[in-house]
C-alpha cells in the first residue's frame, strides 16, 4: 500500500480532546498525539495501523519513556515490526509473537510490557505465557506478584495463574504475623525448599510457628464497635430483616465478630473471622435487608479495619489453597 504524506497541520493539543478512535492507546495517547503533531507524515500510516503493531509501539515506548525523536517515529509506522524490538529493547523475546495473538484489542499498560519481557526470559513464566488463551495486565501482575526464587515450584502446582492472585498479600501477612524475619526472609526459607511435597511442608511447619491471635479483635474499629451479645446481634437481625442471628453461636465461641459500623448515615454488620493462626480478617459486610455495601463507603469501612490490622479475608485464600 503506498502512503500518502498529510501535509496539513494537525489539530494541536488544546483544541480538542483526543477522539474515541485512539481510546484503545490508553495511557500512551498524549505520546501518540505529539508524536503525529511533530511527524505528520506518518497520520495515514497510524489509520492503517495492525493489531500487532499497536502492541510493538506499546512495548517500545514502555521502554523508552519519552517522545520518540523523526528516526524513532519511522521505526514505530513504516519499517518491518521487529525494528521496534531490536531498536529498543535489543531483541525479540523469544514467544512474543504469540503472546501477542492473545493480547486483547487496546494497549496494555507501560509495566506490563517491561514485565512480559523479563517473564518471556524466564522458562518457567515463559511457558505459562505461552500456553495461556488471554494475556492481559491483571494476569501479568499475577505472575510478577509471585516472587521469583518462588515462581518454578508454586506455578508447578497451580496452573491456574488465577488461583494464586493473592499469595504475595499472604506471604506479606505471614511476615507480619512472625514479627521476626521480613518477607524477603520468608521467601529465602521457602525457596530452599523445591520440590512442590517439600514447599508444601515449609509453608504448614512455618504458618503452624505462628503465634495464636488475640482472642477477640479490637472492642472499637474507627466508627464501628464490636457486637459482644447475643441478644442484641439477634434483635439487630430481625430489625434489619437479615441473618444475623445465624452468627450468634460462631460469635460466642469465638470464631467471629461482628461489628456495627454507624457513620454519616451508613449502617452496616461487619463480619470478622478468625482464620487459624493467621489472625481476624474481614469478611462479609452487610447493611440493613443484606444490603451491599459497595462505593466510596465500603472503601471507608475497609481502609478503617486495614488500619486496626484486620484485612480482608481473600489475601490469604492462595495460601489457604496451597496447604489445603
Amino acid at each position: 500500500m503506498k502512503n500518502v504524506a498529510v501535509t496539513q497541520d494537525l489539530p494541536s493539543a488544546t483544541d480538542k480532546p483526543p477522539g474515541f478512535l485512539l481510546e484503545p492507546f490508553g495511557w500512551a495517547i498524549p505520546i501518540i498525539v505529539a508524536t503525529l503533531q511533530s511527524n505528520p507524515e506518518y497520520v495515514s500510516d497510524f489509520l492503517y495501523l495492525s493489531r500487532t503493531r499497536m502492541h510493538l509501539i506499546g512495548m517500545g515506548l514502555a521502554h523508552i519513556h519519552d517522545i520518540p525523536d523523526a528516526g524513532l517515529a519511522e521505526t514505530f509506522f513504516r519499517k518491518p515490526a521487529g525494528r521496534i524490538l531490536d531498536e529498543i529493547i535489543g531483541h525479540r523475546p523469544t514467544g512474543l509473537k504469540r503472546a501477542i495473538g492473545h493480547m486483547p484489542d487496546y494497549m496494555m499498560q507501560a509495566e506490563t510490557y517491561r514485565a512480559l519481557v523479563q517473564l518471556l526470559a524466564e522458562p518457567v513464566t515463559a511457558r505459562m505465557i505461552h500456553h495461556a488463551d488471554r494475556i492481559y495486565d491483571s494476569k501479568i501482575r499475577m505472575i510478577t506478584d509471585v516472587p521469583g526464587p518462588l515462581r518454578a515450584t508454586i506455578f508447578s502446582m497451580h496452573r491456574d495463574i488465577e488461583d494464586m492472585s493473592s499469595f504475595l498479600a499472604g506471604l506479606r501477612c505471614i511476615a507480619l504475623r512472625r514479627g521476626r524475619s521480613s518477607l524477603d526472609e520468608l521467601v529465602s526459607e521457602l525457596a530452599s525448599a523445591r520440590q512442590p511435597d517439600q514447599f508444601v511442608a515449609r509453608l504448614k511447619s512455618i504458618v503452624d510457628s505462628l503465634p495464636l491471635p488475640d482472642a477477640l479483635p479490637p472492642a472499637r474499629v474507627q466508627y464501628a464497635r464490636r457486637i459482644d451479645s447475643g441478644i442484641e446481634l439477634s434483635d439487630l437481625g430481625k430489625r434489619w430483616q437479615n441473618c444475623l442471628d445465624r452468627y450468634v453461636w460462631d460469635m460466642e465461641h469465638g470464631r467471629c465478630s461482628i461489628y456495627l459500623w454507624q457513620h454519616a448515615g451508613v449502617q452496616a454488620a461487619c463480619e470478622v473471622t478468625r482464620c487459624g493462626r493467621f489472625g481476624w480478617f474481614l469478611n462479609e459486610v452487610r447493611g440493613p435487608g443484606n444490603a451491599r455495601i459497595e462505593g466510596p463507603d465500603m472503601d471507608d469501612i475497609r481502609k478503617a479495619f486495614e488500619s486496626a490490622g484486620i484485612l480482608g479475608e481473600s489475601v490469604i485464600n492462595s495460601i489457604r489453597q496451597i496447604l489445603e
